[in-house]
């Protein structure tokens, strides 16, 4: 249990610098005014935050297991259910983030068409699909697991509302608008690092 109580606090710390990394970029995508999304994958900018996305999403949810571990008891039922249904969301937009940072760059230069919003790769029905499915089911989850990690007064209560929201409204980091993802960026950065302290500080699991 220690040893995965580290490893635990650790993820928070990476993934908490991560998300700093990633606000720290966006704002010169921000002031590129009109560009595509295909001007976006051909930016300088775009291999480090796309791989920064991918390892962020690989991180998130071992770090929300971890943190439902660390007070299984105290979040009950409806903590799990919202692990549960966050941790598939994050699992689909894994995947999606794998295309974003290995895949689009290169269609970017051989099949540019396909990076369009309004082109054929976003247009299929089995590509659109995983958008109408991860993002409620993360949203969802998110809510109902920070709900529960509200009600367990285990962390403070405001470190807990604001890694709700900062991860709810800053999972879609690399999707327009932007600037309506960069100030949550910063809030859940900040609370991914405030819940690392405190389990720094805590040796034991909180309901050990």
């Amino acid at each position: 249990m220690t040893r995965a109580l580290a490893l635990s606090r650790a993820a928070l710390t990476i993934l908490g610098a991560f998300l700093l990394l990633l606000c720290a970029i966006l704002p010169s995508m921000l002031l590129s005014g009109d560009a595509s999304l295909l001007d976006w994958v051909r930016g300088s900018t775009w291999p480090l935050l796309s791989v920064l996305a991918l390892l962020q999403a690989a991180l998130m949810p071992f770090v929300m297991i971890s943190i439902y571990a660390w007070q299984t008891e105290e979040t009950g039922i409806l903590g799990l259910v919202g692990l549960m249904m966050a941790v598939v969301g994050l699992l689909g937009f894994e995947w999606f983030q794998f295309d974003m940072a290995l895949v689009w760059p290169v269609l970017a230069s051989a099949a540019p068409e396909l990076i369009a919003i309004d082109g054929p790769m976003f247009r299929h029905l089995r590509f659109a699909f995983v958008h109408l499915w991860m993002g409620p089911v993360h949203s969802i989850g998110t809510l109902l697991f920070g709900i529960a990690l509200f009600r367990a007064r285990v962390l403070p209560r405001t470190a807990s509302a604001l890694f709700t929201i900062g991860v709810f409204l800053s999972a879609g980091v690399l999707f327009p608008p932007l600037w309506l993802r960069f100030v949550p960026g910063v809030i859940g950065a900040i609370a991914m690092g405030w819940i690392g302290v405190i389990m720094w500080k805590r040796p034991v699991l909180a309901h050990a």
